[in-house]
């Protein structure tokens, strides 16, 4: 019997944070190498990005990459070959600039490279018409004096802090090991709009994600694109992240102006996929790599109260091809 890659967390089982253990620990164990095993890993690096804040959407897309500094030796020659290939003047690339020929023609190249790190890209799309997942129990007291830098916050920043955090510790939980040093990347929006959010993000990592630990992590430290040196070492990586999202942000657009029928399904190519998310899903979708592939979409139920859980991966589909989604709903947070 194979040892397990996730480590169970301890949560609460009817809860966003428990059904998410609870699906890590049965793709586990039903699918050979679904989970990077990171445990020998001295230090975990994380990139996120986000998608579909603009009032249009209806879903806002967390993107989540979690691999290994001993991985990125391998990721390095490889970006760096991409940008001496592909991209001068040091352009940036992310999902909203790749009308540029230059990002375009590195698009593919880019992922491909990212192909070889050892590690997983985890997704959730939030349904904006789901109720707070924290209303009825609050995650940080604000009223608590310790926490007052966090009353200046706008309540939607905040709560979308909440959200990252709050999954990022659960990834911790089952697949950190003691005594890793994690060092966390952001995109640099609302959450991390500034030195100061910066700080205040990086005390709520630590609160919060102590909630899924039973052990205790090396150095834990945030920092977003800002903290590059000028190699686009930190840009690029967080560039993986940023395109998933925008990729999955169209893709949860035109599933949620279809027919309801539709809905349970992954679209790989439609018409009226924008060029650049059609190259991204087909690149998503490939789950032989090294990095590792899984999509959660939360949905309110028809009755208003409860979220729906579904969940998509792309493990073993030509053997079972209706098992690529299915959905758990739960009540509250």
């Amino acid at each position: 019997m194979r040892n397990a890659t996730w480590k169970p967390v301890q949560v609460e089982g009817r809860t966003f944070t428990g059904l998410l253990n609870s699906e890590m620990l049965r793709l586990d164990a039903k699918y050979v190498d679904c989970l990077p095993n990171l445990r020998s890993a001295t230090t975990l690096l994380v990139g996120s990005d986000y998608s579909g804040e603009s009032s249009g959407t209806p879903y806002l897309v967390f993107s989540f990459l979690l691999t290994s500094l001993e991985s990125w030796a391998g990721w390095e020659p490889k970006r760096l070959e991409v940008r001496r290939q592909h991209l001068t003047n040091s352009r940036r690339m992310s999902f909203k600039r790749l009308g540029d020929e230059q990002r375009r023609q590195a698009l593919i190249p880019l992922l491909e490279a990212a192909n070889n790190l050892e590690g997983l890209s985890f997704s959730v799309a939030l349904n904006k018409k789901c109720e707070s997942l924290f209303a009825a129990r609050p995650s940080l007291d604000i009223s608590n004096p310790n926490f007052a830098a966090f009353r200046k916050w706008k309540a939607t920043a905040l709560e979308k802090a909440f959200f990252a955090v709050h999954v990022l510790g659960v990834l911790l939980g089952g697949l950190a090991a003691p005594g890793q040093n994690v060092m966390w990347f952001t995109d640099e929006d609302s959450i991390a709009a500034n030195d100061d959010r910066v700080r205040e993000l990086t005390q709520l990592f630590g609160w919060i994600s102590s909630q899924y630990l039973t052990f205790n992590l090396g150095h834990c430290r945030c920092g977003t694109s800002k903290c590059d040196d000028g190699s686009q070492q930190i840009e690029d990586f967080l560039a993986i992240p940023d395109m998933i999202a925008g990729a999955l942000a169209e893709q949860m657009q035109l599933r949620s102006e279809g027919p309801s029928e539709f809905s349970t399904i992954f679209w790989m190519h439609r018409d009226d996929f924008s060029n650049k998310t059609r190259e991204i899903t087909w690149w998503f979708s490939d789950c032989r790599r090294p990095l590792r592939r899984l999509v959660c979409i939360i949905d309110p139920t028809t009755e208003g109260k409860d979220h729906l859980l579904s969940w998509f991966h792309f493990h073993d589909q030509k053997d079972e091809p209706n098992q690529q989604l299915h959905g758990t709903a739960y009540r509250g947070p």
